[in-house]
């Protein structure tokens, strides 16, 4: 877990050495050559636009790579703008390289990215603040208030103010749930945790093994901490649940503690996922990303499974972890016009035709606009064996972000991993839940 720490603040430390870099073509204070919030919204020459991503899956690929044709082929055309889309590795892989590229003042125009990485590379002043041209009134995204508010929330919510950010590829946690198995024996669906608790029992009885598991184990306390009335942390690095909110963290671990020792719940080990033992009808019920989804009936294409929302604790704290990449622009040079052009292909592929292209293309992500809900493309799409992605859509009011935060004693990655230690420890490992939290408050420097 150190070493996890120590290599994130390493690269914190090399792009915070590259934004201030005193280089004859690396950009002073301005915020990515934006001055004072004033823009360009028009190029007086063609642009290239270098867009790296992290999409392998071959179904997905072709339609990022479509979208892309399709900007060069239309808006690109007609503004000057050629977009030129490179992958660069998984998630992870893409982050290293963006962080070498911007260290070496060649970074991409855009990128995809994880939030977390985001408030990594706005430890520079590189990261283009989006929001002035969200609102200028002659480029601006007219219809912005169409893509679900929580979502449109994550994107301002880093350390520094702005909107460094917009979301593109949108999944949160649904409930898997094996139909044959709760019909055969009598079983209904669960939506709080007292009857979770209830029905894994019954499960219990009927198979002798566990009935429940969660694929996200640091997710699961994240959500639950939240549910229960307490505080995960915020983009200031407010570790909220292991101080002000540690009754409540006790309060999670001894039920995930309980759980496992009952026999009624476990994790994934060395599964890594549950989409196998739920395919292989080891276990029939778990929480997981709804892209799963699209895993499942490879597995087993004979296995009748739907989804659900997840239980909630209450009205009033119901909460949904939604996560999936953003598309960031970043601007090395200070190039005003370039800032503008990459702004218009991230306008263009956060779209609601972009948009409902993912959706509706097999990908297994969710709507990120209500009109995209409300399209009869999705929701045909949906009544054509597809209506596993209505359980995410349902859950959209009371999605919610992991905070992202960067500082220097630790950031958001660290202390995820630091929660999943202290999650394995007290549900695979027996380790009191207390010392468990005393083990993760050392990790994160905080005793």
């Amino acid at each position: 877990m150190k070493k996890i720490t120590c290599l994130l603040l390493t690269l914190v430390m090399a792009l915070t050495v590259a934004g201030c870099g005193s280089g004859g073509d690396t950009p002073s204070s301005d915020n990515a050559g934006q001055s004072e919030g004033e823009i360009v919204t028009e190029l007086s020459e063609p642009v290239e636009i270098q867009f790296w991503h992290s999409i392998s899956n071959q179904v997905h690929l072709e339609i990022l790579e479509n979208l892309v044709e399709e900007f060069n082929q239309t808006v690109g055309k007609e503004k000057g703008i050629t977009v030129v889309p490179t992958f660069n590795g998984s998630s992870a892989e893409l982050y290293s390289n963006v962080v070498a590229s911007i260290k070496a003042g060649n970074a991409p125009d855009v990128t995809l990215a994880l939030r977390p990485y985001v408030a990594d590379y706005l430890q520079t002043d590189y990261v283009v603040n989006l929001e002035p041209y969200i609102q200028d009134p002659d480029v601006g995204i007219t219809d912005y208030e169409d893509i679900f508010a929580n979502l449109r929330a994550a994107d301002s919510a880093y350390q520094k103010e702005g909107t460094y950010s917009l979301p593109i590829h949108s999944y949160s946690e649904v409930l898997y749930y094996n139909v044959d198995f709760f019909e055969e024996n009598g079983l209904t669906v669960p939506t709080t945790w007292d009857e979770m608790m209830d029905t894994c029992e019954k499960i219990y009885e009927i198979t002798g093994s566990p009935a429940f598991g969660w694929d996200n184990l640091a997710g699961s306390f994240m959500t639950l901490v939240n549910q229960f009335g307490g505080r995960y942390t915020d983009q200031n690095g407010n570790l909220y649940f292991a101080e002000e909110d540690a009754d409540v963290t006790l309060e999670v671990l001894n039920l995930w503690q309980e759980n496992v020792k009952k026999g009624i719940w476990r994790t994934a080990g060395e599964d890594m996922f549950f989409s196998g033992p739920f395919a292989n009808e080891q276990i029939p019920m778990y929480i997981g990303d709804s892209v799963e989804a699209s895993y499942i009936p490879a597995k087993n294409p004979e296995l009748n499974w739907a989804t659900a929302p997840i239980p909630q604790e209450s009205d009033d704290t119901a909460t949904n972890l939604n996560a999936g990449h953003v598309i960031i622009a970043l601007n090395t040079t200070g190039d005003a016009e370039k800032a503008y052009a990459s702004y218009e292909f991230m306008k263009f592929m956060t779209s609601y035709e972009a948009n409902l292209a993912v959706v509706v293309g097999g990908t297994g992500y969710l709507p990120i606009r209500q009109s995209v809900v409300d399209s009869d493309e999705y929701q045909n799409y949906v009544a054509d064996g597809h209506d596993f992605l209505t359980a995410g859509v349902e859950q959209s009011d009371y999605y919610y972000y992991e905070p992202v935060f960067t500082n220097s004693t630790t950031t958001s990655s660290a202390v995820n991993s630091a929660v999943k230690t202290m999650m394995q420890e007290v549900a695979d490992n027996g380790v009191d839940p207390e010392t468990a939290l005393n083990n993760l408050k050392q990790t994160v420097g905080l005793s």
